[in-house]
């Protein structure tokens, strides 16, 4: 069989794959220390939560955006979570090869280049495209405010500061730019996904009773918005300033995601621990540095060595319209190979048109050779 015999066949088990239809999708990318979530949904809308890490100037993300989204496509809602420049870098690219329908961000400025970059490729945006810059400094947001993601999907706006609190706790400069993170809660299928950007609930070694911040706004609002989740993407990369005890009570998740890389030790094995000790299964924890031992503080499920590269252990999350759900790591075929050109925004194509080799994974093994090209979901009940 020549190669180009094999590449069609890949692409074969990418189609199955990738195009399921009534379901909803979520890719937490590794994108190294970062955060970058890429959300299609049964009717092929689209929405981005956060834009990757600088240090690869969201090259990492961009590819796994345009593996997912058709060029040129609407992206109905992108969410900034918050200030850090390892969760905006794909924000120029993005603006440039889409058209953003929405802004959600807190609005908090900062002098990295990464952050003005972002913000000129918003403006520019939103005087060009009509974008709506719901920025939490100039735009009051309510919280419980629901924006429709196509017909069936649901994001719904939990948290989010641009001024803190005055009966808050001290934070250290970094907690506080933390701690104004947006978290969305995303609900298809009476299913949910919690996306809680950097935010905080402790100090670093506080007692696990202890819940504070950002944490404890959500804890102490739960009538009026709920935070219970079957998934949560776990708030700071894992960090032990987030993922309070009196937090994970109120979330109650079965599936944990940490977007950690090798840097700063995350996700910290504290932090991992308290997951467990709510009644998260082992298997159920995933991470996007798998391998990562940095030694430390870190918690190293396995015996490896620092330095795990991005690109890796990227995270599918598939929420069927039964409810059903599957998360598992995606499995790497190819290495991921940037496009030749980037499209603009005013052309529309297959996100299989014009990219060869960018298809770099397949959801592992449901769509594995061995084990047949049909999913077999496991229902959960609850």
């Amino acid at each position: 069989m020549n190669c180009r015999s094999i590449a069609a066949l890949v692409l074969i088990f990418h189609s199955v794959c990738f195009v399921v239809a009534d379901e909803l999708h979520v890719r937490v990318v590794d994108v190294g220390a970062g955060l970058c979530c890429v959300i299609v949904t049964p009717d092929q809308h689209y929405m981005i939560f956060d834009a990757g890490n600088y240090e690869d100037q969201g090259q990492t993300a961009i590819t796994a955006i345009r593996e997912l989204i058709p060029a040129g496509s609407t992206i109905d809602l992108l969410v900034l979570s918050h200030s850090d420049s390892d969760h905006l870098a794909a924000v120029p690219a993005i603006c440039q090869e889409f058209k953003v329908s929405r802004v959600l961000r807190d609005g908090f400025e900062r002098t990295s280049q990464t952050f003005q970059r972002m913000q000129q490729a918003i403006a520019i945006e939103v005087t060009g495209d009509g974008c709506e810059d719901l920025n939490l400094k100039n735009t009051e947001v309510e919280f419980g405010t629901n924006y429709a993601i196509g017909e069936f999907v649901k994001a719904t706006f939990v948290c989010g500061f641009y001024e803190l609190p005055e009966d808050w706790p001290e934070l250290s400069e970094s907690e506080a730019i933390n701690a104004r993170s947006i978290v969305v809660r995303l609900e298809y299928a009476d299913r949910s996904i919690l996306l809680c950007g950097d935010a905080v609930g402790r100090h670093i070694g506080d007692a696990a009773t202890v819940c504070i911040a950002e944490e404890r706004s959500m804890v102490d609002n739960v009538d009026n918005v709920p935070i219970d989740s079957d998934i949560i993407i776990a708030p700071h990369h894992g960090a032990d300033n987030g993922s309070s005890r009196p937090f994970l009570q109120a979330v109650t998740p079965e599936y944990v995601v940490f977007s950690a890389g090798s840097k700063f030790r995350h996700p910290r094995a504290v932090t991992a621990g308290r997951y467990t000790a709510s009644g998260v299964q082992l298997e159920k924890i995933f991470r996007t540095d798998r391998g990562d031992n940095e030694g430390g503080e870190e918690w190293a499920s396995v015996a490896g060595a620092p330095h795990d590269p991005r690109g890796d252990d990227n995270v599918e999350i598939r929420i069927a319209d039964n409810g059903a759900i599957d998360v598992r790591y995606l499995e790497i075929f190819f290495a991921p190979a940037a496009p030749a050109f980037a499209p603009s925004k005013g052309h529309v194509q297959s996100p299989l048109a014009g990219y060869p080799g960018r298809m770099s994974g397949a959801f592992a093994t449901p769509c594995h050779v061995r084990r047949g090209l049909f999913r077999r979901w496991r229902v959960r009940g609850r």
